[in-house]
């Protein structure tokens, strides 16, 4: 009796232990990176790789496809160039203006919502701009343009590194990374088959649509293209689980577990996504009733960058950024008119400085009635071969950056760059000028996008998209800069301008060394 009742107590013992094991297990919570590393790489993460793409490269068309437009524009708007270099600078002003906006709405919104409505709106307004006769208000719509496109400018990092486990990142923002390339020969080779057209369709009298408005059609596809994929794909389950939204984001990641496998995730025995621990703040756009309310809100949750423990990294890595876009978009700026007084010279044994101030002493000033809006076949075979170095130079910092990491891949580019910098100095050779002026505005230019994916890994969810949208927009700061001290000091001081670069380039690889990356 008492061994038929000892038996049952055991029983019932071991069936309340099942029972708690069970629940425990019901109840566990799963790290998403982990359910992530469980689910594997599949489709889903394929078509957010291609719709980043995508954004990035009508960010790209927008802002670069500029350069052609305000030469063949000339004539319709009769600018000079003053005129000309307003309205080439209205895109990235608005891009400026309005990044750390973007990016605090990533945060607290969302990144999906934030990506389709920008991307969609700066669309329709570059649609809107070519029918504009008048130069002001096509200038305002550019710089509205440039407004709303800083949102996939910057957002695009933290929405596509948050699909992918932290191992894979670094090297799926490079490769989306690559759709810059891609954008930076996209764009010279349909302005080359558009603008070669010559015909004119007359709407009013004083309003004629000629083929250069047309090619801002080809240059917003891309956008249309990577809106459309963003609304077959879930909101970033990374930023749900931020704001909260645990039941949410466990659909999303059920949603990419079908995509890939095709299994639910209690087919992975995942019941249960662990939330992200942040202070709990409310969106300051949707409660404040006064602006100022709403600037003192936003700058309370962008005070953290600035405060122990991400201070130091972001301030490092904001530094860095900056010298990028210094030497990169600053340099690349002057580019082809340095390559045009060096094209000019007829004496091959001078230096890039020498042919400078050559050409300083040589040049007439001289004025003309007849406006002449064409270009010349050599700017587009000049910026097609940029571009395609741009394009190698993706492919192999992919290869590279699992083997060495970000760290290393980061200060050796910069100590190459700031090494062809220096020796543009002294080397007399034309091709050898040449593969040091692309080595130095490529290696920057392939680090911004590594930098950013670095910066997505330094910071926490909630603060991850004001990190980016503030470091890049930081980096553009930079580019004007490079660009105005080439403007004052290349003609005067040569030597000293390769010397500053190099030295700036040299400055941001020491720094990189410090980032815990």
């Amino acid at each position: 009796m008492y061994s038929v009742k000892n038996q049952s107590d055991v029983e019932a013992t071991s069936n309340s232990v099942d029972r708690k094991t069970k629940t425990a297990e019901s109840n566990e919570s799963h790290e998403y990176e982990e359910v992530l590393e469980l689910i594997g790489f599949g489709r889903v993460q394929w078509t957010v790789l291609f719709a980043a793409g995508f954004l990035l490269m009508m960010v790209i068309n927008e802002t670069m496809g500029m350069s052609y437009i305000t030469i063949v524009s000339q004539c319709d708007f009769a600018t000079n160039s003053v005129d000309k270099a307003i309205m080439s600078a209205a895109s990235f002003i608005g891009i400026f203006c309005s990044s750390y906006f973007w990016g605090y709405l990533s945060d607290t919104v969302g990144r999906r919502p934030i990506l389709i409505y920008t991307t969609f709106a700066g669309n329709l307004l570059s649609l809107a701009s070519i029918f504009i006769p008048n130069y002001w208000i096509y200038v305002f719509i550019r710089f509205t343009v440039g407004f709303f496109i800083a949102g996939a400018s910057s957002t695009t990092y933290a929405y596509l590194g948050e699909f992918f486990i932290p191992r894979h990142r670094p090297l799926v923002i490079n490769y989306a990374s690559l759709f810059v390339g891609i954008s930076t020969v996209y764009v010279p080779v349909v302005a080359w088959v558009i603008l070669s057209m010559d015909w004119s369709i007359g709407i009013t009298e004083s309003f004629s649509f000629r083929p250069w408005r047309l090619l801002t059609i080809f240059y917003l596809l891309p956008g249309v293209v990577g809106t459309l994929m963003l609304l077959t794909l879930p909101e970033s389950p990374k930023i749900l689980l931020s704001l909260h939204k645990t039941q949410e984001a466990y659909d999303a990641v059920d949603w990419i577990a079908v995509r890939n496998s095709g299994k639910h995730l209690h087919e992975f025995k995942v019941k249960k996504l662990k939330e992200e621990s942040h202070p709990e703040g409310k969106n300051a756009l949707l409660v404040s009733k006064s602006a100022f309310t709403t600037v003192k809100k936003m700058w309370k949750e962008t005070l953290p960058l600035l405060r122990r423990p991400h201070l130091v990294n972001f301030a490092i890595s904001c530094t860095i950024m900056c010298g990028l876009f210094f030497s990169s978009s600053g340099m690349g700026l002057w580019y082809p008119e340095i390559q045009n007084r060096l094209g000019s010279s007829d004496d091959v044994d001078l230096t890039v400085c020498q042919v400078i101030d050559a050409s300083i002493d040589q040049s007439e000033n001289i004025t003309t009635t007849i406006c002449n809006d064409h270009i010349n076949v050599k700017s587009y075979i000049d910026t097609i071969t940029y571009g395609s170095a741009l394009i190698v130079g993706y492919i192999l910092m992919g290869l590279v950056l699992n083997r060495i990491g970000r760290k290393a891949s980061i200060s050796l580019a910069l100590t190459i760059a700031a090494a062809c910098a220096l020796s543009l100095i002294w080397i007399r050779d034309e091709v050898v000028i040449v593969v040091c002026f692309c080595l130095y505005l490529v290696l920057p230019g392939l680090c911004v996008s590594v930098l950013s994916g670095a910066v997505v890994d330094l910071m926490p969810t909630h603060l991850r998209g004001k990190a980016v949208c503030i470091c890049l927009m930081l980096g553009r700061t930079g580019s004007v800069f490079g660009s105005n001290i080439i403007g004052v000091l290349l003609e005067s001081y040569c030597t000293a301008t390769f010397g500053v670069f190099s030295g700036f380039v040299l400055v941001c690889a020491g720094m990189t060394l410090l980032l815990p990356i």
